[in-house]
């Protein structure tokens, strides 16, 4: 309780400037909204938005990063920032950046979900849920790279929603049918499961059956 009631202030304290950006950017010029949001970002890290969004999920983590401990506060304000920068963008018919600014904070969610520290029945873990059923509903209809959608698979299996990774699965097999590793990886996921309880796949929203169905497909379509 501490430590989530530690995580929402922070969160709260440093996105004040943010959300008077995004609640008012239909009334203010681009130019001043972007100024904003570069104020929070150099806030944050030093460095303006479009800078910060060129580095690598890793590098801005490492940047979050104090004596091996990551800032996962910071990290979900700056994840926030995206989604307000893509917004902002979309909001003036630049659609290809948005879909950047949106990925970009999917792809830091993601890494942030799957740090060490990081655990499922981490308070922390809730937040990340709700910003990632975000930035996937803001990025329907648009294609997930092959690293992210290798990024979500992993994060559901962390956290035991197999239903989501046969999802994942089964999506990255449709998008990438040349990829064989793939079904190597759906095999082991599959051979796992066959030693999990009954109680532990209801509550990853999954059953016995699906697990050996998911296998034999698995199989076979690692003999053609």
């Amino acid at each position: 309780m501490f430590r989530r009631d530690y995580l929402m202030r922070q969160i709260e304290q440093l996105t004040v400037v943010l959300h008077r950006i995004l609640f008012n950017k239909e009334h203010i010029p681009i130019e001043d909204a972007q100024r904003q949001l570069d104020e929070v970002s150099r806030h944050l890290l030093g460095l303006n938005i479009r800078s910060l969004q060129s580095l690598s999920s890793k590098d801005i983590l490492e940047l979050l990063s104090y004596q091996g401990s990551i800032d996962t506060a910071k990290a979900l304000v700056i994840s926030d920032m995206f989604v307000g920068q893509g917004n902002l963008l979309l909001q003036h018919e630049e659609d290809g950046e948005a879909y950047w600014a949106y990925l970009k904070s999917l792809d830091l969610l993601l890494h942030v979900s799957l740090s060490d520290e990081v655990e499922p029945e981490d308070e922390v873990n809730q937040e990340i849920a709700l910003r990632l059923v975000q930035s996937l509903e803001l990025l329907k209809g648009w294609r997930i790279p092959e690293e992210i959608q290798k990024l979500l698979f992993l994060h559901y299996e962390k956290q035991g929603n197999y239903a989501k990774v046969e999802d994942v699965l089964f999506h990255y097999m449709e998008d990438h049918p040349e990829k064989s590793e793939i079904l190597e990886r759906g095999l082991i996921f599959y051979e796992k499961l066959l030693g999990a309880q009954d109680e532990q796949l209801k509550a990853g929203n999954f059953s016995r059956e699906e697990v050996l169905e998911g296998l034999t497909i698995m199989k076979q379509k690692m003999l053609l």
